[in-house]
């Protein structure tokens, strides 16, 4: 049908509407849209209007990505072009759009093949008698009916599908005063939303809520071994426990067990035609959109203490220089003995005070603390696992979801017993799969952009730094030293930021190009199935080598890669667009919690400096338009920079200034702040005066 759509179109070229093909062909509107979107998206046709003809040679698809000052471009050929000031407003994160390069190499966007959010939420707001509609995303172009708009009231929050030709109003969900709709306003509008349906609530309502003997049998039994969780203090949906031992070689002995979510979950059901949809769970503040079902992903696949969970456990031995010598990948059934959390784990490693209920696996963890810092000496001294600055601030909510305390990126070694033993067993398991030959989806991060390395050194040069230029980083240890010989400076949390924003983004792939932050040769996500559509592939492919190794044949293996890659590609979108909504929530939160903060000004530090200007405030990054300082500080045209001319300062990366949160929007990424001055006692007695 495919191609012969593809016929009628080549043939009728520019001439053919969808009504025509309807018409033409015995197929619904469904699927003549699912074909059209294909060919749309893989290139081969292109729709103007409601016209469709064959894609033209002079134009190229690509996916649109954001930087994280708002400015767009389009990847192609693992090169971010940016898109032309006037194709700016119209398209969003992840559409895929047909363009051209312009003379400036500029991409000039002709069409857009696939929203990749359709749905967005706007507020109605009414205007000298006259009522607009505001949408979430910037620029794009909203118009309603007017008996639709005629029934909506000023304040009232909406959604809308954008995806269509002509904006369809779907529902109002809230008013603008209505202070726990924030959340699920940013969701909505970046691809998810926490709905389900009722013949997906009958599947749920299915599923097992404890273990049965049954499906113990086969498995190796962990129910007595005291394993453990170690979490956030209000984390439910728990995927991974641990357990630790010293054999008498020296060598620790580590066990990772990991909620067996494939045994559940299985393809053609619903929740993971769900799974397959959100592609991961969003936690935003002190919330959370479940990919699978809070019954499940809080229920019978999480590690809850003391109850009987399936699970799949890496046993891995680490030898004293942090080598994995030995391992195995084994069915297995747990019963975890305690729910830690990083705070009390902390307190007894870092500041020696037992917590009381701790005191049976105070051995344990210290085992497993060793082990941690082990595979880490491993990772960053012999392979070269480069290690950038935390910068994201530790955030304490009230129950309804609004901020209580912002405070300084954390210095956590339960995390880092986490991270470091997580790392060890998703690098052991992709060994697995490539010693074994057998498809599956890699987390991949490929070779930093040289040139951009050296763009970044020239302008730390050019703010005082001495730092040679980079010929080769194709060693991650040359950006390692160059971050380590940096460490020491009040600058190292920007510049490590700069140096993150130069490297590509990591992504799943069905192909293993390593990963080059972690300077692994291969690395895969395994370890949170119940939260990332990922790590439950990985474990299904394991259930399919296990269970059903007839299927792995040459003839069925390249389908079945065929698929995990359209996976692996949709993860890769939504995992962007989720970091965007958790993004703009958490800023939105902790601006509401500094503008309801007793005090008149508040100390920003300026962490990018261009046409907007990137500030940080407490740990949440925000933007100025350059032309906000006009009223306070002058501009040196030919330096090309601001400047106090009282007290000479210059505007540069580091530099502190005194500004005022305003007019914070509740449903979207929308404020001002007001500039006063560099920070200085002159500027806080004019502020103060005032």
């Amino acid at each position: 049908m495919e191609e012969k759509i593809l016929e009628t179109i080549k043939k009728e070229n520019g001439k053919i509407t969808f009504k025509n093909l309807l018409r033409m062909y015995n197929v619904g509107s469904l699927e003549l849209n699912k074909i059209l979107l294909k060919l749309k998206t893989e290139g081969k046709i292109l729709q103007v209007g409601n016209k469709y003809r064959i894609f033209p040679d002079d134009l190229i698809i690509g996916s649109i990505v954001e930087s994280a000052t708002g400015k767009k471009y389009i990847m192609y050929n693992g090169d971010k072009i940016p898109v032309a000031p006037s194709f700016f407003d119209n398209v969003i994160l992840n559409d895929t759009v047909a363009f051209k390069i312009n003379e400036d190499y500029e991409a000039e966007i002709i069409s857009i093949a696939d929203r990749a959010m359709g749905k967005m939420t706007c507020e109605v707001k009414e205007i000298d008698g006259k009522k607009e509609v505001i949408p979430f995303h910037e620029g794009i172009e909203i118009k309603l009916d007017d008996n639709i708009l005629g029934k909506l009231y000023d304040g009232d929050i909406i959604v809308v599908n954008i995806s269509e030709e002509n904006t369809t109003y779907l529902e109002t969900i809230g008013k603008r005063t209505d202070p726990m709709l924030t959340d699920r306003a940013i969701a909505i509008s970046c691809g998810f939303d926490d709905e389900y349906d009722e013949e997906l609530e009958r599947e749920v309502d299915k599923y097992p809520t404890s273990v049965s003997e049954e499906e113990i049998i086969g498995r190796k039994d962990y129910r007595n071994q005291f394993s453990f969780t170690i979490d956030g203090i209000n984390t439910k949906d728990m995927d991974d426990g641990v357990y630790g031992e010293m054999l008498p070689d020296g060598t620790i002995r580590v066990y990772v067990h990991i909620a067996d979510v494939s045994h559940y979950i299985k393809p053609g059901s619903k929740l993971f035609e769900r799974a397959i949809k959100l592609t991961t769970s969003l936690y935003m503040n002190n919330s959370v959109i479940h990919m699978l079902h809070p019954k499940i992903s809080n229920g019978i696949c999480s590690l809850n203490p003391n109850c009987d969970r399936l699970t799949k456990t890496v046993v891995m031995d680490i030898d004293k220089d942090g080598h994995i010598v030995n391992y195995d990948i084994q069915r297995s059934v747990i019963n975890s003995k305690k729910k830690m959390t990083y705070e009390d784990v902390d307190k007894i490693i870092m500041k020696n005070n037992m917590v009381p209920g701790y005191e049976p696996f105070e051995k344990t963890l210290y085992i497993l603390y060793d082990a941690a810092m082990r595979l880490e000496k491993h990772f960053v001294e012999e392979i070269g696992k480069i290690t950038f600055a935390e910068t994201k601030p530790s955030v304490d909510y009230n129950d309804d979801g609004t901020v209580k305390k912002v405070g300084n990126p954390e210095n956590s070694s339960a995390r880092k017993i986490i991270e470091n033993i997580m790392i060890g067993a998703n690098a052991t398991v992709a060994d697995w799969f490539i010693n074994i030959g057998i498809p599956t989806i890699f987390r991949i991060h490929e070779l930093i952009n040289i040139t951009k390395i050296n763009a970044i050194i020239e302008v730390l040069n050019k703010n005082g730094f001495h730092i040679h230029q980079v010929k080769d980083a194709s060693d991650p240890k040359i950006i390692q030293r160059i971050l380590e010989s940096l460490k020491n400076t009040k600058e190292f949390e920007l510049i490590s930021e700069m140096f993150v924003s130069a490297m590509s983004r990591a992504r799943y792939s069905t192909k293993n190009l390593g990963h080059y932050a972690l300077a692994l040769l291969a690395y895969l996500h395994f370890t949170s199935p119940i939260r990332r559509l990922a790590d439950l592939l990985v474990h299904t492919m394991i259930d399919m080598v296990l269970d059903h190794p007839e299927k792995l044949t040459d003839e069925y293996l390249p389908k079945i890669k065929e698929k995990l890659e359209e996976y692996a590609k949709k993860a890769s979108k939504m995992e962007r667009q989720a970091k965007k909504a958790e993004e703009i929530s958490e800023r939105i939160a902790i601006l509401n919690y500094l503008k309801r903060a007793d005090t008149i000004y508040h100390e920003a530090t300026v962490v990018e400096v261009g046409k907007r200007i990137k500030i940080r405030i407490d740990g949440v990054d925000t933007y100025i338009n350059s032309h906000d300082l006009d009223k306070v500080l002058s501009f040196d045209a030919k330096r090309k920079r601001y400047f106090d001319r009282n007290t000479g300062q210059h505007l540069k990366i580091g530099a502190k200034l005194y500004v005022k949160i305003n007019n914070i929007s509740p449903i979207n990424d929308k404020y001002s702040v007001t500039v006063y001055g560099f920070a200085n006692d002159e500027v806080k007695k004019r502020i103060l005066k005032k």
